[in-house]
């Protein structure tokens, strides 16, 4: 009986549930995702690892995991995932939340007089050398002018990619997106 006794102290608080709940934004675009992944399968220079858990935002903000820690992402219908938490870890029995709002930010591109006609837009950290360039590195896409890009906080590059085939070209150098908040490009 002592030992039983022992066994259940020893597992108690440690191995207590740890959950994330995502709240989602109701101000910026609907995220279609929470995508997990292990810090340690994500690290750089790694090949894409397979996700631990998937969250389908229409259905579900609430999911429980281990100790971590975690990369976690979002992702937007038509764009790809955005890193909203790294290396994630919580404590035993806590629930940790994550508010979109407080994550990201949204640039929405409207079309100037002169530019062509799209086949996607591309936000970039400020120094990428762009779409077509070896070393690029996409932050979030767009399919066409007034989607809205979602990215965390920073510094960012607008790329536009025309639809004829012609070179991409850099429509912004260095614009500012704060959470909760919308960049309008173009207006």
């Amino acid at each position: 009986m002592a030992f039983i006794l022992a066994v259940l102290l020893a597992i108690g608080p440690a191995d207590a549930e740890r959950t994330l709940k995502v709240i989602p934004s109701k101000t910026l675009p609907a995220m279609e995702l929470i995508v997990i992944y292990s810090s340690a399968s994500r690290a750089p220079g790694k090949p894409k690892p397979k996700p631990i858990a998937v969250l389908k935002l229409k259905t579900e903000t609430t999911i429980r995991l281990g100790e971590g820690p975690f990369h976690v992402y979002a992702k937007p219908k038509d764009g790809i995932e955005v890193l909203i938490a790294d290396k994630l870890s919580m404590k035993a029995g806590e629930t940790h939340e994550l508010k979109l709002d407080d994550l990201l930010g949204v640039v929405d591109v409207f079309q100037k007089e002169g530019l062509p006609k799209v086949d996607r837009l591309v936000l970039t950290a400020p120094d990428d050398p762009g779409p077509d360039e070896k070393g690029h590195v996409p932050v979030q896409t767009g399919s066409d002018y007034r989607v809205e890009m979602p990215a965390p906080e920073g510094f960012y590059a607008v790329w536009l990619v025309p639809a004829n085939g012609a070179r991409a070209q850099r429509i912004e150098d260095r614009i500012r997106v704060l959470p909760g908040k919308i960049v309008r490009i173009g207006n």
